[in-house]
């Protein structure tokens, strides 16, 4: 400490961290959260959201996907299975889990073909004014269809 009770300036990132408590990094993330729609008290229901899952487009998605119980959901499972029964010694038992697998496994891809085409061309009536990239809306449902519903993110917002 000098003569008036101040302390000297720090030296370096470390020493500005003990006197100040902040480093560029606190300071950058204090202003991002203090910002004017933060300050007024309003806030997007989409803020919270990964970027992927951002918009209108991707909710009514979501709901769509969320509304119904589909074969997709069985992707999983089916491909384990002709993993499993792909790697295990040959028999015979073997040769009827590889083709239940596989023809479950085509069932699930054929299903989650349709579940693709459904969602783009209804997301495409609902939002007229908005580009709909059918590869992309298609991916995202396929993704989100096929998780188990207690394992989705964002929450389903809807009741199958």
């Amino acid at each position: 400490m000098t003569r008036t009770g101040r302390r000297p300036p720090p030296r370096n990132r470390r020493g500005a961290h003990r006197t100040t408590g902040a480093t560029p990094r606190t300071r950058e993330r204090a202003a991002v959260r203090l910002q004017p729609a933060d300050r007024t008290g309003r806030s997007t229901a989409d803020e919270h959201l990964a970027v992927r899952d951002r918009g209108p487009v991707r909710a009514y998605v979501r709901d769509v996907v969320d509304a119904r119980r589909r074969l997709v959901g069985l992707f999983m499972p089916a491909f384990a299975c002709a993993l499993i029964s792909w790697q295990s010694p040959p028999s015979e038992l073997r040769s009827i889990l590889l083709t239940v697998g596989l023809a479950a496994l085509a069932v699930v891809v054929t299903d989650a073909m349709v579940l693709g085409a459904q969602v783009v061309r209804m997301t495409r009536l609902q939002f007229p004014n908005t580009h709909v990239s059918g590869l992309r809306t298609g991916w995202y449902a396929f993704m989100r269809a096929h998780r188990p519903r207690r394992m989705r993110r964002p929450v389903p917002r809807v009741a199958p």
